[in-house]
């Protein structure tokens, strides 16, 4: 039968495996979501949330058992069963027998938990396996095994972050250095929201209602959380409805939080890595300049802030998929089955995390919004909007901001006049029915889960359907920046309609694609880039940010431009691997440019 080697991610919030067929790449899948305990819920010790949630990841090495759907599990068995599952998931796909295993772990990961991983793997049927840092798969993941250069491979997920610095010599790996530690990352950004939720919600003598619901109710606020995180993170305005627990029984209330102090989260987060990087240049002898692609990964990463931040440490800053590690540990795989490794550094001794950053950010700036059922707002600090905002950001300087703040007004005045030049007269003369109190505000319940309300309320869908009809009209008289602020504003409205989201996401795409030129690739990168902030998983975004990235390289040559072309096709690269013609073009551009 085929030797199928496998390349596994195991992250905190799901297992990626990455397969081989013959020494090829051939497919990925992962077992992500609720069906697993990925994330578990447990009392905090400190702490503004009563509870913490800590990964299985994290957990292994503890024989604790933890309750999984009414049984007694230890966390080795648990993962056990992930990795016993996704074998025969690739074995069915594939018709071959399983060879060569890499797994991808953090550097800090410990020996007794190196060896809990490696007990789970053989009790799966998986034999011959190895290890590998998470730092080296991204890195090999990028390169596809082959070329030289320096790279810094810069990972945030969800249990900390890892810095590790690469030197790669005709596809030869060699670690020079590594940082990290398990916070800042996903978790503390996920915890951080929902403390300072929390902290709007007290004075008021509120709590969400999912608190009832035990650890489950928990869970789904920490991925309400998460959502948060997301939404800010893509320049939203983030207007989040929710039922809380008071004096009056259940309440519905919307919240606002301010994207500005998100913002400043974010720069308090990064500060500290940048501080490891200076640190792991020093002691390596080498400065940022030396470093020609700093490599993401990890789902914190895709923060639009941390980006920026981080853009300094390299020469190019490249973005890594989900299946981006997986994929690096498959070619390691591969190289492995071939008895040719090319990787100086095999993960055997502890390597001793540095010591975690002490945060304490301030909590983020909430606003309660009225909503039906109170009598009085909560009595938050008062953040301005609309004009006034504008305004104030105008005498800050922030003029950037002031500009979204402004189109963001017109986008939503434009609507509502289209709402004023095609309402329906009132029926037989009798005067119009005013709409009820609050109905622009949304008053729904969390998303749904064991006996929770799952019903919208609020704006309706032929209003958003306008504004998506609005939104396609500004398509076609290429008003394209004007179409998505429309699409941002009904999936506001809209947020868990999954069609209103998908239109959203295509209006992105469609505005992108419409007309590319070489002075619009920064523009259409950053709508196709917005796109994906929403949408993280979608592999046709993936696969027009490769095509715009590799026709714009393929303009810049054509316009003799060489060193800009051989960048951004290296980009082209990143997004899709196996994209032939960007390959071929960087190929003869570097044989040009060395002749």
């Amino acid at each position: 039968m085929t030797e199928v080697n496998l390349g596994l991610d195991f992250g905190a919030t799901g297992l990626r495996a990455a397969y081989s067929v013959s020494g090829r790449p051939t497919g990925f899948m992962a077992l992500t979501g609720a069906d697993w305990p990925w994330l578990l819920c447990v009392p905090a010790t400190a702490g503004p949330v009563p509870v913490a949630f800590p990964s299985l990841k994290s957990m292994l090495g503890d024989n604790t058992p933890l309750d999984v759907a009414g049984r007694r599990l230890r966390p080795v068995e648990i993962v056990a069963r992930a990795l016993a599952q996704l074998s025969r998931r690739v074995l069915d796909t594939t018709s071959g027998t399983i060879g060569q295993v890499v797994i991808s772990v953090p550097t800090r990961f410990g020996t007794t938990q190196r060896a809990a991983l490696l007990e789970a793997a053989e009790t799966a049927g998986l034999t011959r396996v190895s290890l590998i840092s998470d730092s080296v798969a991204a890195v090999i993941g990028h390169t596809g095994g082959e070329g030289s250069g320096t790279y810094l491979s810069y990972g945030m997920g969800y249990d900390g972050f890892e810095l590790g610095l690469v030197r790669v010599v005709r596809g030869r790996y060699r670690v020079l250095g590594y940082e990290g530690a398990g916070t800042p990352g996903g978790r503390f950004l996920d915890s951080h929201v929902l403390g300072s939720w929390l902290h709007a919600l007290r004075p008021q003598g509120l709590m969400p209602g999912e608190v009832q619901h035990g650890k489950a109710g928990w869970l789904r606020l920490r991925a309400v959380a998460e959502q948060i995180k997301e939404t800010l993170s893509a320049g939203d305005r983030a207007l989040f409805p929710v039922l809380m627990a008071g004096p009056d029984n259940q309440q519905p209330v919307t919240m606002e939080i301010e994207r500005q102090s998100f913002a400043t989260l974010v720069r308090l987060v990064v500060a500290p890595t940048l501080d490891r990087a200076d640190h792991l240049f020093d002691q390596s002898g080498m400065r940022r300049e030396d470093v020609d692609t700093v490599v993401l990964s990890g789902g914190s990463t895709r923060l639009p802030e941390l980006r920026g931040l981080i853009s300094g440490l390299g020469t190019a800053v490249v973005p890594s998929g989900n299946e981006h590690i997986a994929r690096g540990a498959a070619l390691y795989a591969n190289r492995l089955s071939g008895r040719s490794p090319g990787y100086e550094e095999q993960l055997g001794a502890d390597t001793r995390d540095t010591a975690e950053p002490q945060m304490q950010p301030p909590p983020l700036n909430i606003t309660l919004l009225t909503a039906p059922g109170m009598t009085t707002p909560a009595a938050t600090p008062h953040r301005p909007t609309g004009l006034d905002a504008a305004r104030r950001l105008i005498e800050e300087g922030r003029l950037d901001q002031a500009g979204k703040e402004l189109r963001q007004l017109i986008a939503e005045a434009r609507a509502l006049l289209d709402k004023i030049s095609t309402a329906p007269p009132p029926a037989d003369g009798a005067p119009a029915a005013a709409p009820p109190p609050g109905h622009d505000a949304p008053t729904t319940a969390l998303p749904p889960g064991d006996g929770e309300p799952a019903a919208p309320q609020g704006q309706g869908p032929s209003g958003v359907a306008h504004l998506l009809t609005r939104a396609r009209r500004l398509i076609a008289q290429e008003q394209y920046q004007q179409a998505i602020g429309m699409a941002h504003l009904a999936w506001q409205r809209e947020p868990d309609r999954p069609d209103v989201f998908e239109e959203m996401i295509d209006l992105h795409c469609t505005a992108a694609t419409a007309a590319p030129a070489v002075e619009t690739y920064t523009r259409d990168e950053e709508w196709l880039r917005c796109a994906l902030g929403h949408d993280p998983n979608n592999a046709r975004i993936r696969a027009l940010l490769a095509e715009r990235s590799y026709t714009q390289g393929r303009e810049l040559s054509r316009l003799g431009r060489r060193t800009e072309a051989m960048k951004i096709l290296e980009q082209t690269l990143t997004w899709d691997p196996d994209h032939k013609p960007a390959r071929d073009l960087l190929h003869t551009l570097g044989r040009s440019r060395g002749s």
